[in-house]
């Protein structure tokens, strides 16, 4: 049965001479339907004219609609799509109510059901909690639950991943095709990630500058593309898959040695305790390399990044660094003073430095905007008249001024399309090799840190669990929360997408249920032993290995012979 069947649904926006989009497709009953294409390939705003939510002034036309049952949408923000002033039951509720007669205990009722269906412990509890209150893979998880409140036949999914970490991703996607095969509802997912699209979708649309480019089935996308930019797309894909070259770096650049930074959580009765979020740690960084750093929400990756940048002061431990340290945000529009132009944002950090003359200033800037692959006329603009791609490349230009030594990225490309992503990261790898500039790049994408670092470490809850070549811990990686972060890579090959294993639907640990004195991932850890409960694991060191588990401490794995090679111990 058809659910949908779409020709020529035409999308006029005032004061623009061409369409956004211009399409023809149709949505079968159960079926798994992605579609994929660049940012401002038109994917959303079809989506979004087919819901009926486009400002009354765009211009909506088609040839042929047919719509059969219900439809429902999860948007790409969770956090914009729920109320912050509402708490989630009522939110979850009052959708009920509105699509199904019944009383408003059954309604609750209803509510507690699909909380728990998506995946959320203690749902009764969740209900009385704010959006606020949640994590990011929860408040998606709500998203989810308030679309299924009304039944759907069709569900919509615009991007529901994005800003996601690998594993809640995999756990989001999951659950989506779970709910299809039970509920045998239709599911189209939009996204610009081709390892989400094989994931999920046998059918897939391409979309190009508004129109569909091509369409098949995911194998034929991914093996036997037709059109240049499904192959330009799946080209830039598969790099992203590559392993870079080791390379010889040079002297040691950064150097943290116990670095951690904690808070103090005060409680309603006065009583208050210390909360670690990053616990004492040590790493290098050396000239001309790229340490990659991951690990989920929560981690304690950004605080890591804003100690070293002097945003926020260390608790304990020091570091030291010979140059200076930059910093490039993960939105670089909130970055930005909306109404300053391009050559005021760029001058601005020469401007407080003192550096040069007005004359040198306009150079240095000139300069920059070559390097990042910009025009000169440009300078004259807001960042309002730029693409999310140029935006990232004005924060790299500024990051690049004042001539840093190390330059971290926190999360600066995660929002970006694979085309604009793979851009940038050439750009990166590009100033590298002319500069020697090191790089620390901290990503929840596991695909870009393997792509573009050496070296890395994975963090969990404030705790660097392991660190070593990046070629190797993907090779083989030791620490239980390694393996396990690794195993919800989404792989680009369909036909491995489709072995995969589904991972554990409900929601992870936060940080007040942590063990104050043990592993802080023993309770997740199907591995842990006596000890990983009552105290926290050394770092145990194996030439360019560095792990933090008792499995591989010298009393679990016997006395050790100096020329014995280590290999993973599970």
């Amino acid at each position: 049965m058809k659910l949908l069947e779409v020709e020529n649904l035409t999308v006029q926006y005032p004061g623009s001479t061409n369409p956004a989009c211009k399409v023809s497709f149709q949505v079968e009953s159960g079926e798994l339907l992605g579609i994929a294409g660049a940012s401002g390939a038109g994917k959303s705003t079809a989506m979004l004219s087919l819901m009926g939510i486009l400002p009354e002034q765009v211009q909506i036309t088609s040839e042929k609609l047919k719509q059969h049952g219900t439809k429902a949408m999860i948007f790409q923000d969770a956090s914009a799509s729920l109320n912050p002033l509402v708490r989630v039951g009522k939110q979850l509720t009052e959708t009920i109510l509105a699509h199904q007669r019944c009383t408003g205990k059954e309604a609750r009722e209803r509510a507690e059901t699909l909380l728990d269906e998506v995946g959320i412990q203690d749902p009764g509890q969740r209900m009385k909690q704010y959006p606020f209150e949640l994590s990011g893979g929860m408040k998606q998880r709500v998203a989810i639950a308030i679309a299924l409140a009304c039944n759907p036949d069709l569900i919509i999914a615009d991007e529901p991943t994005t800003a996601l970490d690998v594993t809640v991703q995999r756990q989001i996607l999951d659950l989506l095709k779970k709910i299809a095969e039970e509920t045998h509802t239709a599911i189209v997912l939009v996204s610009h990630d081709l390892g989400v699209i094989a994931s999920m979708c046998s059918r897939v649309l391409v979309m190009k500058e508004g129109r569909i480019v091509e369409e098949g089935s995911m194998e034929q996308i991914f093996y036997e593309p037709v059109h240049p930019y499904t192959k330009k797309l799946s080209d830039m894909a598969r790099k992203l898959y590559q392993v870079p070259e080791k390379k010889r770096t040079g002297e040691v650049i950064l150097r943290t040695q116990g670095l951690g930074r904690s808070f103090v959580k005060n409680s309603l009765f006065g009583k208050s305790r210390s909360l670690e979020a990053v616990e004492p740690l040590s790493f290098e960084i050396h000239k001309g390399e790229t340490f990659g750093l991951v690990g989920e929400s929560g981690s304690g990756k950004t605080t890591l990044a804003r100690m070293l940048t002097g945003i926020i002061p260390p608790s304990c431990g020091s570091f030291s660094c010979e140059g200076k340290i930059q910093m490039i945000f993960q939105e670089a529009s909130a970055s930005f003073d909306p109404e300053f132009s391009l050559e005021r944002i760029l001058e601005e950090p020469l401007v407080i430095q003192k550096k040069g003359s007005k004359k040198e200033r306009e150079k240095r800037v000139a300069e920059m905007l070559g390097l990042v692959q910009m025009e000169k006329i440009d300078v004259r603009k807001t960042t309002a008249a730029l693409s999310g791609g140029q935006r990232q490349r004005i924060a790299v230009a500024r990051a690049l001024l004042l001539n840093p030594e190390l330059l971290i990225c926190d999360e600066s490309f995660s929002s970006q399309d694979i085309l604009t992503q793979s851009r940038l990261l050439e750009l990166l790898e590009e100033i590298q090799r002319k500069t020697q500039l090191s790089y620390m790049f901290i990503s929840h994408d596991l695909q870009v840190v393997r792509r573009i670092s050496q070296r890395m470490g994975v963090m969990y809850l404030g705790s660097m669990v392991e660190q070593g070549l990046t070629a190797e811990i993907y090779e083989e990686p030791w620490h239980p929360y390694t393996k396990e972060l690794l195993r919800a890579m989404l792989p680009l090959d369909p036909k491995k997408a489709a072995r995969q294993k589904r991972l554990i639907l409900k929601e992870t640990r936060n940080r007040s249920q942590d063990t104050e004195n043990g592993c802080p991932y023993a309770p997740r850890c199907r591995y842990a032993m006596e000890c990983c409960h009552k105290e926290k694991p050394g770092s145990y060191r194996f030439g360019e290995r560095e792990v933090r588990c008792f499995l591989y401490s010298e009393a679990h794995t016997k006395k050790r012979a100096k020329d014995y090679h280590m290999t993973s111990q599970i």
